[in-house]
């Protein structure tokens, strides 16, 4: 039986490690609920801030674009520096500093009346937005850490699950806001949320030990390992990797719903609901890919979900009919569970003791994404219409999965690439 090690401890038998963490769960529930406070203050105004824009201050469907880029390449500097920051000993401070921060935003967005005054709040304000959520998972990272138990991934799982679940309600809450409230009064709402976030933030994240120190299991296995210089280019090589798999998200949004009404002329009603099929997927598949990750290894479940999103892109440059595309939406739902919650818990492994700094920059990835996929989208559809130009993320996730592979074996152990027969005899 391989032995497997989690930040410097000794793993037990996979079914050990998840009866231990639902055992000790409740120690995780205030985190939760924190992580589900504010992750639906964050969606409920992402889902009406488009036709803000438009309705509300007279933007154009360019302007709208230029504003999430803008806010993008300047939430990526931050998330980086905030994630330094916050390995230093001031994780709580920042959180609930960023919180306060968006809370001051929301309201001041409530209050433009033009473009560029949108513009200026979206750039010095929400470039801030992805600061709590990635420093709540580092946190739950350290958490795991304090206590001693075994299974981050089960943690990690888990705050993806209630995330989810967040964005769905929060998208829910910011439609019906904006139908009988108005966008205005949505973000005045938010900004109360974030400050509710805040004051819970104060409650539930607790001062951890001194950067730099390590902490010792039960047994006597140090857990502060130090991070080196190659384990920081293995998270960077990871995050250009996941740079390339998330490229086609920004063609997906803008073109999917088109590729319904042009191409399979499915009516309105059933547009929606195909969108939505991912991330409900990923609500069940997230937890079976936590257990899938602590029996067989996060290395080989990565890369399975790397190699769906390869399947995914190049069916829909040849879809048909509906029901192959609502199949198609199921497999991305694999791709999200395996990649996103896996990779945020091996980038942690990469930095043990800069929980912070790993996740920041592994999230980072998303805003670097929505840059390069609005270029790659716009030459895409442009050069190949709104079907052929999803072959352009499928050979970009091609690339990028042929990169995971080479980097994942020649480092099995980093990135917990077991062998088949090394793994638990059970499995």
């Amino acid at each position: 039986m391989e032995v497997v090690r989690d930040g410097g401890r000794q793993d037990a038998a996979p079914d050990a490690r998840f009866t231990t963490f639902w055992r000790s769960s409740a120690a995780y529930r205030p985190l939760v609920s924190l992580v589900l406070l504010s992750s639906f203050a964050s969606f409920s105004s992402l889902s009406v801030l488009s036709l803000f824009a438009r309705d509300e201050v007279g933007a154009t469907d360019t302007q709208v674009t230029l504003y999430f880029v803008a806010v993008a390449l300047a939430g990526t500097a931050v998330m980086f520096v905030t994630g330094h920051v916050s390995d230093r000993g001031g994780r709580r401070v920042l959180i609930a500093a960023s919180l306060g921060w968006l809370a001051v935003g929301y309201w001041a967005l409530a209050a433009t009346r033009t473009y560029a005054q949108m513009l200026a709040v979206g750039v010095v304000f929400f470039s801030a937005v992805g600061v709590p959520n990635a420093q709540l998972l580092a946190y739950a990272r350290e958490l795991v850490q304090r206590r001693g138990d075994l299974a981050s991934v089960a943690v990690i799982g888990l705050v993806r699950v209630v995330f989810s679940v967040g964005s769905f309600l929060g998208f829910a809450g910011g439609g019906l806001g904006l139908a009988y409230l108005g966008a205005r009064s949505v973000f005045h709402i938010t900004g109360l949320l974030c400050l509710c976030c805040l004051a819970l933030c104060w409650r539930v994240v607790r001062p951890g030990a001194q950067p730099g120190a390590a902490t010792l299991t039960p047994g006597g296995v140090s857990t502060g390992a130090t991070s080196t210089t190659s384990d920081q280019r293995l998270l960077v090589a990871l995050a250009v990797a996941m740079v390339l798999f998330a490229s086609g998200r920004v063609m997906q949004l803008a073109q999917l719903p088109i590729l319904l009404r042009v191409s399979l002329h499915a009516p309105l009603q059933l547009i929606g609901f195909i969108l939505a099929v991912p991330p409900m997927c990923e609500l069940a598949l997230m937890p079976a890919m936590a257990w899938a990750a602590a029996r067989w290894g996060r290395g080989r479940v990565f890369l399975i979900g790397a190699a769906a999103s390869v399947v995914y892109y190049a069916g829909l440059a040849f879809v048909a009919t509906t029901w192959q595309l609502l199949l198609l939406q199921v497999l991305y739902a694999v791709f999200g569970a395996a990649t996103v919650m896996i990779g945020i818990d091996l980038a942690q492994r990469l930095m043990t003791r800069r929980a912070g700094t790993a996740t920041s920059i592994y999230l980072g990835h998303e805003n670097v994404a929505v840059v390069h996929g609005s270029v790659v989208a716009t030459l895409a559809v442009a050069a190949l219409g709104h079907q052929a130009a999803f072959l352009v993320p499928a050979v970009l996730c091609l690339v990028a999965l042929t990169v995971a592979v080479g980097l994942f074996r020649r480092h099995p152990s980093r990135f917990d690439l077991r062998r088949r027969n090394a793994a638990d005899p059970r499995g």
